[in-house]
C-alpha cells in the first residue's frame, strides 16, 4: 500500500524499523485534510491545513516528538539555510523532512502529472556535499539527487513546510492509547464524497469548470487505501486470519472505493464535453454509491474496533456510538 499520505509515510519509516506496528498511526488518514477552495477546486494541499493535531498523536502513541523546524514567518532563503544546517548537523539517530515542488524534479517519477506537486521527503548529506541522499517512503523511492536541484524544488512558491525527529527511543502503543486515537479520528461524514458532489453540483451549469475543479481528486483518494492498514491491524489484533476470514472481502471494497473517484473524475471530464442530462445523472448516481460503500467499510471497521475493545477489556459507554449519535457529529 504506497501513495497513502506523505508526511505519514515519513514518520512511519522510523516505527517500521522497530517493534512497534506502524498500521494504527493510518487510523483516519482516509479523512485527513484537503482544500476547497471559494471557487470549489479540489487540492490535497494548502498552506492553511495544519498537521499538528496529528503530529501530537504520533508523540502519544510512539513516544517521539516531531519538531517544525520549517518557519513560515522567514523567508524562502532563510528557511532553505535552516533546511541546510539541519542536513548538516544531523545524526544518523535523526530525520529531517522538507516539502518541495516533486514536480519540479522530472527525473522523478510521479504519475500524477501536475505542475506543481507539494510532497515531503526525508533527506541526508552523502560523502559529496553536492548531492544529497532522498528517502521517498510514499513512493518508494530513495537514491542520490544533486543538492542544488533538491534547494530549486525547495524553493517553489507553492511549497513550504519542514519537520525533523529522533528516530530512537520508539514506544510500542498500549490498547488504551490505540483505542483513543481510534476514537479521535473517524468521522461520521465523509468529506470528500461531499466535497466532490458540492464541486459537481456547483459546475452544473457551467461544467467547463469541472476537470480542473477535479484534477487532484485521485490524489486525495488514494489516501482512502489507509482502511486497509486499519483493517490489517485490527484483524490480526483480534485473532481473525487475514487469508480465511472477510479481510479480501473489504479491501475489495476500499479498492473499488478509490478507483471510483477517479471514474468520477473520467465522468466529470465526459459532462464538461458533452453537457449530456444523463452523463450528470450517472455522476450523482456515482456520488451516493461512493457514500453508501463507505458508509459500510467504516460500519465493518467499527464492529471490528469494538470486538478489538471487548478483546482488550476496554469498555466505554458509547460503544454503539455509530448507531447513536447524528449524521452532524464530528466522531463516531
Amino acid at each position: 500500500m504506497i501513495k497513502v499520505h506523505c508526511l505519514v509515510s515519513c514518520v512511519c519509516e522510523t516505527i517500521k524499523q522497530s517493534a512497534a506496528d506502524h498500521r494504527p498511526y493510518y487510523f483516519g488518514v482516509w479523512d485527513s485534510s484537503f482544500s476547497l477552495s471559494a471557487d470549489y477546486v479540489l487540492s490535497h494541499h494548502d498552506e492553511k491545513i495544519n498537521h499538528q493535531e496529528m503530529l501530537d498523536w504520533y508523540e502519544r502513541l510512539y513516544g517521539i516528538p516531531v519538531e517544525e523546524w520549517y518557519d513560515h514567518k522567514q523567508s524562502k532563503e532563510e528557511n532553505i539555510a535552516q533546511l541546510i544546517q539541519q542536513i548538516e548537523q544531523k545524526n544518523k539517530d535523526e530525520s529531517v523532512i522538507v516539502m518541495l515542488d516533486l514536480a519540479s524534479l522530472p527525473e522523478r517519477e510521479n504519475k500524477f502529472h501536475h505542475d506543481v506537486f507539494p510532497h515531503y521527503v526525508m533527506l541526508e548529506a552523502t560523502e559529496d556535499p553536492e548531492i544529497w541522499h532522498m528517502l521517498d517512503p510514499d513512493f518508494r523511492y530513495e537514491g542520490d539527487v544533486a543538492r542544488e536541484r533538491i534547494l530549486e524544488a525547495v524553493r517553489h512558491p507553492a511549497v513550504a513546510g519542514g519537520f525533523a525527529f529522533r528516530n530512537t527511543d520508539v514506544r510500542i502503543p498500549n490498547a488504551t492509547t490505540v483505542s483513543a486515537y481510534f476514537m479521535s479520528c473517524l468521522n461520521v461524514h465523509h468529506p470528500l464524497t461531499e466535497a466532490v458532489k458540492r464541486v459537481v453540483h456547483h459546475y452544473r451549469e457551467q461544467p467547463e469548470g469541472l476537470p480542473n475543479a477535479l484534477k487532484q481528486l485521485p490524489v486525495i483518494a488514494i489516501r482512502k487505501y489507509a482502511y486497509e492498514h486499519a483493517f490489517a491491524y485490527l484483524y490480526e489484533a483480534i485473532g481473525r486470519d487475514l487469508q480465511t476470514s472477510d479481510f479480501e472481502k473489504w479491501t475489495d471494497e476500499v479498492e473499488i472505493l478509490v478507483n471510483q473517484y477517479s471514474v468520477i473524475q473520467h465522468r466529470a471530464v465526459k459532462f464538461a464535453i458533452t453537457r449530456q442530462p444523463e452523463v450528470y445523472l450517472e455522476i450523482e448516481r456515482m456520488i451516493e454509491e461512493q457514500w453508501a460503500r463507505e458508509s459500510a467499510i467504516k460500519r465493518q471497521l467499527v464492529d471490528t474496533f469494538h470486538a478489538y475493545q471487548r478483546q482488550e477489556g476496554i469498555e466505554h459507554e458509547t460503544r454503539t456510538l455509530y448507531d447513536q449519535l447524528s449524521a452532524s457529529s464530528a466522531f463516531i
